[in-house]
């Protein structure tokens, strides 16, 4: 048990550390090309974040555990909206343009939808990959396309005197990425899996739950470090951003290298959904979210573990 507790120490300084790297890598970056904050979450930063969710889909995949890839999947896209944002709005306020609410619910939404046809049959194919991964391809376009994609930034002599060398911000982020992921590794398969097994849960339990949380912690370190240096457009970006890279590009590549048949997920998959509604309703009431929201959020994904645990 002692060394369980060391490897969660040790996992959570680098997930602090990957992050920060993380975040400022990306904002160097976005700073040169000109692009806003949010295509930046929406696309570099959540692919980022969502390495974890790829590995351990891959290998659970050729290991035959199935339901455990699309649980992760499912898992990490509810602890997301419920942890991952709601956890820092208990202590940051965050303030989102109403256009950007509404793109990132339209995105997130559509892939959701894209999921339940793919699943009606319980199984994710070659074709179905196909479709995932060429859904992907336009999101990464349409994101880069979007209008205002030069963002908000400040006079550009001063942009231009800050800039960090291309090489050393691509450094920043790749070596930020690497602690995340194996910070996150250490952390759940080191440090929280043989915690619970102790406590004699079931893998499936363990799958949807903490390895979900696990695979979802880089998501919240980064959106806990980009509100510390209130960069509102990244944290909000990364957790949309994340989820739909799970869905289409995650699956997607899943499928390719091992075709897979699945239980039904319908429950995680609504209830996932309704968390979303949730998120963009409370983001049009309070013009992004606050304290309440994030009590609200962090509140019903405790329910969902409960009912995972003992429903």
């Amino acid at each position: 048990m002692l060394s369980s507790i060391l490897f969660l120490i040790i996992g959570s300084i680098g997930l602090f550390y990957g992050s920060e790297w993380l975040i400022d890598g990306a904002k160097d970056i976005a700073k040169r090309f000109k692009i806003s904050d949010l295509v930046i979450g929406l696309t570099i930063v959540s692919v980022g974040t969502s390495f974890p969710e790829l590995v351990v889909g891959i290998i659970s995949s050729l290991e035959g555990h199935n339901d455990f890839v699309i649980g992760n999947v499912l898992g990490s896209n509810i602890a997301n909206i419920g942890l991952a944002l709601g956890l820092p709005a208990l202590f940051y306020k965050m303030h989102f343009e109403y256009k950007n609410v509404i793109s990132a619910f339209i995105y997130n939404l559509l892939a959701c939808g894209v999921l339940y046809y793919v699943l009606s049959d319980n199984h994710i194919g070659f074709v179905d990959s196909q479709m995932l991964l060429f859904l992907f391809t336009i999101y990464i376009i349409a994101s880069f396309l979007r209008p205002n994609i030069t963002g908000e930034l400040e006079n550009e002599r001063e942009v231009c005197l800050r800039l960090v060398p291309l090489p050393k911000s691509i450094r920043k982020f790749a070596v930020g990425s690497i602690m995340l992921y194996a910070g996150s590794e250490l952390f759940i398969s080191n440090g929280a899996a043989p915690l619970v097994r102790e406590f004699g849960f079931s893998e499936k339990a363990i799958g949807m739950t903490v390895v979900a949380i696990g695979t979802s912690l880089p998501e919240l370190f980064v959106t806990m470090m980009a509100l510390s240096k209130k960069e509102v457009g990244i944290s909000l970006g990364n957790i949309i951003g994340s989820n739909i890279f799970n869905i289409l590009f995650v699956l997607g590549i899943i499928g390719l290298i091992n075709p897979l048949t699945v239980s039904d997920v319908s429950f995680e998959l609504f209830f996932g959904v309704g968390l979303l509604f949730l998120l963009a309703f409370l983001s049009f009431f309070y013009k992004g979210l606050n304290k309440l929201s994030g009590f609200l959020l962090v509140s019903i994904y405790v329910l969902f573990l409960y009912l995972q645990f003992y429903g």
